[in-house]
């Protein structure tokens, strides 16, 4: 590594001739005690001018000046590498021993003469008999706050110092080739997740980001299209395009109306002094400023704080970025302080922005990271339950259908007897002779049951319907369960007496009222009875009614087909069917019972099957007592 040392001017000369190792050391040389203002020094007129003291530098404002350093140097052939460092672009020309050996831009008496380059130059020379006579020209008519700076000179042994490692071109090529591949990848998830419009302020954040790396770390300089002049104007503009993006960037946090004033605040701000940058003088945007600087700083420390508050239990994801946020905005607010010399004007004027909008970078991608997991996650979670409901409506679909093909079975069933016991029932009737009124009424109740029958199917598909929209009303009123369940048989006894079943009825004693739906309870113990005599034959079915507590049970068992355990934790669901077995007549429409458990549960009560394979079937249900 080189040490740097530095050595004061005295009686008007830099003597390194002292110095041992000068070809290990980088020697810094401080202005001296003189100037030339308002002057472009050449060899030719350098004894005819009268410089000025540098004490009246503060005091002298020059938009030129020239500068001049005598070095005495060891008496050899040596290459010196003479680098001038100013605050500020300038532009600035060296001459040594009376040739001119560097430029930088190009040095001026008026500001269209003049194109301001960079902060420093970087130049070789050889001594003439130990001797360097160098004088440095320096132009600035861009910024309001001075003119050209007093510049500082480092001198070391071109041939055998050693390297001091990337050059701040390089490291500048390295850090603006990280934000563009930043906002590559993010432009790259926006394309992807066009949704993300956050991504893509953040992608634009990167490339002004980019922008001004490349102009300050003197990168700018590789490209032949850009003159000095846009350099400086980037170098402001850059600001403002970071500012812009990023405060719509943060938009996507800000869920408090009054965090949006700060935004809105700092984007209307930022665009204003846009507007300056690309239609003011350079003279004009610079003195303005530091009044844009004073509302970015007054936007983001309340802004930033109470977005951090507002997000204090933040999800995974959102705890890097509020780490990011947090120290690129500190970075920023702190750069604005050094730049206005709120530390003081020795303090180093070394910014940090750039350092801290990769910490930001680099945050952003790992809540990418955590985010994508998330969602990726969420998306397998989605697609699992896409997969369960596609099942479920397939599954529905093949109920529906089946429920279709079994009602026009059952709706075709009653019809054609009805259709053939009259026709029938015609025939007997046009006989000549005596009419057997016997017959007649006995194909008559047939008719009337199959009428009945056809009559409570349709009264089923239309219920579910009644139920699914909730149309379907209660009118409950005290009644006495052995009234209804005897009506019930009574009303529908020829749709029920089937199979040759006997038909049995318990009902307890002192059984008290209760409060229902007299035609919808009926219908609950004529459906339960219908699916008794479909699955038995030669069979006995009972109805028993038992007190339990404040509740009454009553029981419709069978000792037909019975069901099987697969299929009884089905039995309730709409469209479901108990596949015929043994003497069963027929599959049913799969309504009943859902229809059962509806009516049985808006009355307060529960509803439940008991049943084994081949022993029958128990069907029970509790009605509360008033």
């Amino acid at each position: 590594m080189i040490s740097s040392r530095s050595v004061a001017e005295e009686n008007g000369v830099y003597d390194l001739t002292g110095i041992a190792y000068l070809e290990e050391d980088s020697i810094s040389l401080p202005p001296g005690a003189v100037y030339y203002p308002n002057t472009l020094l050449t060899p030719e007129n350098v004894e005819s001018t009268v410089p000025v003291s540098t004490e009246e530098y503060d005091a002298l404002r020059a938009d030129y000046q020239s500068q001049r350093f005598l070095v005495k140097l060891p008496d050899s052939s040596d290459v010196y590498t003479l680098t001038f460092n100013l605050s500020g672009r300038h532009a600035m020309r060296v001459f040594v021993n009376g040739e001119s050996v560097g430029q930088s831009g190009r040095p001026g008496t008026t500001k269209q003469d003049t194109e301001v380059w960079e902060n420093n130059l970087t130049c070789y020379a050889t001594p003439k008999d130990g001797k360097m006579d160098i004088l440095l020209q320096t132009a600035q008519f861009y910024h309001y706050r001075s003119g050209a700076r007093l510049a500082t000179l480092s001198v070391h042994s071109t041939a055998s110092a050693p390297s001091r490692g990337l050059t701040n071109e390089a490291k500048g090529f390295l850090v603006m080739g990280s934000f563009v591949c930043a906002a590559a990848l993010l432009l790259c998830i926006y394309l992807l997740q066009s949704h993300t419009i956050a991504t893509l302020y953040f992608a634009l954040a990167c490339l002004a980001m980019a922008l001004r790396e490349c102009i300050q770390s003197q990168t700018w300089t590789s490209f032949p299209f850009l003159s000095g002049d846009i350099a400086f104007m980037l170098e402001y503009l850059s600001v403002v395009l970071l500012t812009v993006f990023l405060s719509l960037y943060l938009g996507q946090y800000i869920m408090k109306k009054f965090l949006r004033v700060f935004q809105y605040t700092a984007v209307i701000g930022s665009l204003a002094y846009g507007a300056c940058v690309l239609l003011g003088d350079s003279v004009f945007y610079t003195s303005m400023l530091i009044y844009y600087q004073a509302l970015l700083v007054l936007c983001i420390v309340p802004g930033i704080a109470a977005l951090i508050w507002t997000m204090r239990y933040p999800k995974l994801e959102q705890k890097a970025v509020l780490y990011g946020i947090a120290v690129f905005f500190l970075a920023a607010v702190s750069d604005i302080l050094l730049y206005n010399n709120l530390f003081g004007h020795q303090h180093p004027k070394t910014p940090i922005t750039e350092a801290s909008m990769l910490v930001f970078v680099l945050a952003q991608t790992v809540s990418l990271f955590q985010m994508n997991n998330r969602v990726l996650g969420e998306s397998k979670e989605a697609e699992q339950k896409l997969e369960v409901e596609k099942a479920a409506l397939e599954s529905l679909n093949r109920l529906k259908t089946e429920f279709l093909g079994n009602v026009s079975h059952e709706l075709k069933t009653p019809l054609t007897v009805m259709s053939g016991y009259a026709q029938t029932t015609k025939q007997l009737a046009e006989r000549p002779g005596k009419l057997d009124s016997g017959e007649v009424s006995r194909r008559m109740k047939l008719i009337f049951s199959e009428a009945e029958r056809l009559s409570l199917m349709v009264g089923q598909i239309l219920d579910v319907t009644r139920m699914e929209e909730g149309r379907m009303a209660m009118e409950k009123r005290s009644c006495h369960i052995d009234e209804i369940i005897h009506a019930a048989i009574e009303t529908h006894y020829p749709m029920l007496n089937k199979n040759a079943n006997q038909l049995k009825i318990q009902i307890e004693a002192g059984i008290p009222a209760i409060s229902v739906d007299p035609a919808r309870i009926s219908q609950v113990i004529v459906n339960l009875i219908s699916n008794a005599v479909r699955f038995t034959t030669n069979g006995l079915i009972t109805i028993s009614v038992k007190r339990k507590e404040t509740y009454i049970v009553i029981q419709a068992a069978d000792n037909g087909t019975g069901i099987s355990p697969d299929r009884l934790s089905h039995v309730f669901e709409r469209y479901y069917h108990k596949e015929k077995t043994g003497g069963g007549q027929n599959t049913g429409t799969g309504l009943g019972l859902y229809i059962c458990k509806h009516i049985v549960e808006q009355h307060g009560g529960n509803i439940w099957i008991e049943s084994e394979e081949g022993h029958g079937t128990s069907v029970f249900f509790t009605l509360p007592i008033l």
